[in-house]
């Protein structure tokens, strides 16, 4: 704001007083301060720092008290975790993916966390969790799941945890559900994230694990994508609906497509219902309407979407798909890798659709 411009309107095709010209200036000039303090405390869109106010002329005082200026109401701050605001913790690095440590229910449990390149502390930005598979770990997960490129180029953060003697929900005396919560909260408390927007994804047995969440821990998870394998909602499955994605092969000879029993160390003989009868209790559990409709996206891959529902179902079936990740390097041993779609990067564009956006 120009003050002399501001005299100068006032003043075309009138005569001010000295007195009066002394009032306007104070005001101008305390509007000028008000604006400075407003602006000091606040960061641009793109969270560089706020330009301050340029300095202004001595006003000379009026003769009697001005009424200080209303202040102009400012958007609401942007909700997130109390690590926002906050520098990075030692060994974080934008970019850069780090090992680390943390305490649950008395035991030591370790992971991988990806910073994304660009990474902003005053925005929160949204937390994909990558589990692993039944004998696998966060390491090799961390590179086969394909999450970590995708969020330097989106702009998120990938943590892929290591399960305990490499595996979910089957070690004895283990609350892998309390882990993941204060896995979060870890996280959480180091790194501006979005709770709004904490999404879990896992390969086979990490699968598994991923809809497990999605029925106890839904007040954490916001969306799921299941690979190569997934359970039902059962009856301690929280009512709150919650969008899935799913993705498995036909020819899957470890988590079979159709009902059969799992055939993978520890869990093998597991009676597994098949995957159309999950799906189709998701879509319940989810409130949806009649029955899902059916489009060929690729030559070897079916989209199975359900209509009506309070929380979005949907799920591709890769016809001869082996155990594996779609859009993964071919793992021979587990039979067909598709490379007509690629299963992060479906699953993210599709986080992105029910969260709203990718913005805060």
């Amino acid at each position: 704001m120009d003050v002399r411009n501001v005299l100068d309107r006032k003043g075309k095709g009138t005569t001010m007083s000295p007195m009066t010209r002394g009032r306007l200036l104070a005001v101008l000039a305390l509007l000028l301060v008000a604006l400075g303090s407003t602006l000091a405390g606040c960061g641009g869109e793109d969270g560089a720092p706020a330009p301050t106010a340029e300095p202004t002329a001595t006003a000379s005082a009026p003769e009697s008290p001005t009424p200080a200026p209303t202040a102009t109401p400012t958007a609401p701050a942007v909700l997130g975790t109390p690590g926002c605001g906050q520098p990075l913790a030692a060994g974080l690095r934008a970019g850069e993916t780090t090992s680390r440590t943390l305490q649950s229910a008395g035991r030591t449990r370790t992971y991988l966390v990806h910073v994304p390149k660009g990474y902003d502390p005053a925005r929160p930005i949204p937390l994909v969790l990558n589990f692993h598979g039944l004998g696998s770990n966060g390491a090799q997960q961390h590179v086969y799941g394909g999450w970590v490129p995708l969020a330097d180029r989106e702009g998120f953060v990938v943590a892929s945890p290591n399960g305990v003697d490499n595996s979910w929900l089957l070690a004895a005396g283990l609350d892998d559900i309390q882990s993941v919560r204060d896995l979060v909260a870890a996280l959480g408390g180091e790194l501006c994230l979005d709770p709004a927007r904490v999404f879990a994804s896992g390969m086979s047995n990490g699968g598994f694990m991923s809809t497990t969440l999605a029925c106890r821990a839904s007040d954490v998870i916001a969306a799921i994508a299941p690979v190569a394998g997934q359970s039902a909602p059962g009856a301690a499955c929280s009512a709150a609906p919650v969008p899935v994605v799913s993705f498995h092969g036909t020819a899957d000879g470890v988590v079979p497509y159709e009902a059969g029993t799992i055939t993978a160390g520890a869990a093998t003989g597991t009676p597994f219902e098949g995957v159309p009868s999950i799906v189709g209790k998701w879509a319940a559990h989810n409130g949806c309407s009649g029955e899902p409709t059916e489009s060929r996206v690729a030559a070897d891959v079916v989209k199975v979407e359900y209509a009506g529902c309070r929380a979005p179902v949907v799920h591709y079936r890769v016809e001869g798909g082996g155990h594996t990740w779609p859009g993964a390097p071919a793992v021979p041993r587990l039979g067909t890798t598709t490379t007509s779609i690629n299963a992060a990067e479906v699953a993210w564009a599709f986080f992105v659709a029910v969260t709203g956006g990718n913005q805060p």
